[in-house]
């Protein structure tokens, strides 16, 4: 294949349980966490530059492969802070490094980042234990990291820390994790959390057909 045309992202078969527990279309199914790098190169796309300065493959800029066309249906699309979920150009890094705002820097020096914080989509205690060794990161406001916070996040820490779970992930042949609708709702920069994750709630609007029933 000549170099200049761009390679379709293929889909982990074994990973798509999670988008679709969401309801979300193959047009929404977005790798925020792998296995290794060869799960990143094989279902993200080229890593064309290394970000951490004496660290080899601790931080790595990825050009995305072409992801499925959008179904320009869903109102999600319309949103401009949808540029991020499928960007062309992605940080990712190890689970264990933590430099990553300088290694975002030097992979974006002109983005502005005074008022934002970098974040995992995928929280790192559930990546180790889910055997996931590389996570995306992107750029959000506090408020939305904070929202999206403490609460869930240790009661997943607690689920995949049993037995059963730890079995399981062990045997699971997933190569990446796709992001649910929390995760996107993150990604959009939106505050998650309260009670009933209204937030998250009002999310599903933006991923539903217009034919679907509400």
């Amino acid at each position: 294949m000549n170099e200049s045309q761009p390679i379709l992202r293929p889909i982990d078969p074994h990973a798509v349980r999670i988008p679709m527990r969401s309801g979300l279309l193959p047009c929404l199914y977005i790798p925020i966490a792998a296995r290794n790098l060869n799960a990143i190169e094989t279902y993200v796309g080229r890593i064309c530059s290394q970000l951490a300065r004496n660290s080899p493959n601790r931080a790595v800029l990825v050009e995305a492969h072409q992801p499925e066309n959008p179904d320009v249906r869903l109102p999600i699309w319309d949103l401009p802070e949808a540029a991020i979920l499928h960007a062309p150009r992605q940080v990712w890094v190890h689970v264990d490094f933590d430099a990553y705002r300088p290694a975002y820097m030097r992979a974006f020096p002109d983005f502005p980042l005074t008022d934002l914080v970098l974040d995992h989509i995928l929280n790192r205690r559930v990546a180790r234990l889910k055997g996931f060794e590389y996570l995306r990161i992107v750029p959000i406001t506090r408020g939305a990291n904070s929202s999206h916070g403490a609460l869930s996040e240790d009661w997943t820490v607690e689920y995949h820390s049993s037995p059963a779970m730890e079995a399981k992930n062990r045997a699971s042949p997933a190569l990446v994790q796709y992001a649910d609708l929390a995760d996107i709702t993150k990604m959009l920069n939106r505050k998650g959390g309260g009670s009933v994750m209204d937030e998250v709630n009002e999310a599903q609007r933006l991923v539903r057909l217009p034919d679907e029933p509400g």
